[in-house]
């Protein structure tokens, strides 16, 4: 890359290049830089940098080809700044553009796109960590450039990106950040939770889609910073 980094995001794009924004580069700083692989040249290119620097955001790919950029915090500690703001990524035009303001400041969150191209944005939480854990969602609309609250987890969640699935049936599972997982119904705003439990939170595990509809959820920590093995199947009941 042109520069380290951890804790970025990267993004495929629909042309099969690759995003990759923020993240923390040397001497624990927080950046706003971002670049482009390409895999035809197997090299990376840089973009304009964001609005600001990020790390703890997420980033996903919009149907329009664009990619949204939401949350996330700067600085560390008694210094850190969570962010409300998001911005959009235009491939066409190689920069990102101001998309608005989540309606709560959030960081360590999780988001996905629905099948309409919505994007739901789930959890996270403020300079507390655990003690500041939310509940909340939020659904961002591309044709209106608008955040809207979208009601609320059964549990409090952070710490949970990679660990939010979309289900064959339009469904969002939400399995990380807790000691069991619940799933979203975008299309009645209903959350629900799922059968069985971890036995302990689930913190930075992740969620995979299987090809049969069923999903895999793997590892994590737990809230005395235990790294676990085990492995789970979440398969949602026939109605």
């Amino acid at each position: 890359m042109s520069m380290p980094r951890s804790e970025h995001t990267a993004t495929p794009l629909a042309d099969g290049r690759v995003l990759i924004a923020g993240g923390v580069g040397a001497g624990w700083t927080v950046i706003a830089d971002a670049e482009i692989y390409d895999p035809a040249t197997a090299k990376f290119s840089k973009v304009v940098s964001m609005s600001t620097p990020r790390e703890s955001h997420t980033a996903n790919l919009l149907r329009d080809g664009r990619v949204l950029i939401t949350g996330g915090h700067k600085d560390r500690r008694a210094a850190m700044t969570i962010f409300t703001g998001a911005e959009i990524f235009d491939p066409a035009k190689g920069i990102f553009e101001p998309a608005g303001n989540l309606n709560v400041r959030r960081h360590k969150h999780a988001s996905v796109v629905l099948n309409d191209g919505r994007v739901l944005i789930a959890g996270g939480s403020d300079e507390r960590d655990s003690r500041g854990a939310y509940t909340s969602l939020e659904i961002f609309d591309p044709h209106s450039a608008e955040f809207k609250l979208a009601g609320h987890m059964r549990k409090t969640r952070y710490k949970l990106n990679g660990a939010i699935a979309l289900l064959p049936n339009g469904r969002v599972l939400i399995a990380g950040g807790s000691d069991e997982a619940e799933v979203f119904d975008p299309a009645t705003g209903v959350t629900r939770e799922s059968e069985g439990v971890f036995g302990s939170h689930r913190l930075f595990a992740t969620a995979t889609v299987l090809s049969d509809g069923r999903v895999l959820i793997v590892g994590g920590y737990d809230q005395s910073n235990q790294v676990g093995s085990s492995v789970w199947i979440f398969e949602e009941s026939a109605e």
